[in-house]
């Protein structure tokens, strides 16, 4: 099976720190002017489906975190976001 994307295990993390259940991360995204159910951001957060670069943008902005902290880790030198 391909990997839709390398980011929707980081965002599940970020989405449960802030207590937020998928509908309402996804209500937040709508408030901020992105098209996106539910079930995308099941499909996210399962690696199933690509997250586009405008929606990278929103999703770390809606989750106050940077993009870059949306990214898997590499290594001993990448900060933490909690």
């Amino acid at each position: 099976m391909k990997q839709g994307n390398i980011i929707g295990k980081r965002i599940r993390l970020v989405r449960e720190l802030r207590r937020w259940t998928q509908q309402q991360f996804a209500r937040k995204l709508r408030d901020a002017g992105h098209d996106v159910s539910r079930d995308i951001v099941a499909r996210w957060e399962l690696c199933e489906t690509p997250v586009t670069d405008t929606r990278l943008l929103g999703i770390a902005t809606v989750l106050r975190v940077s993009v870059l902290d949306l990214f898997p880790p590499r290594g001993r030198g990448r900060p933490r976001i909690f």
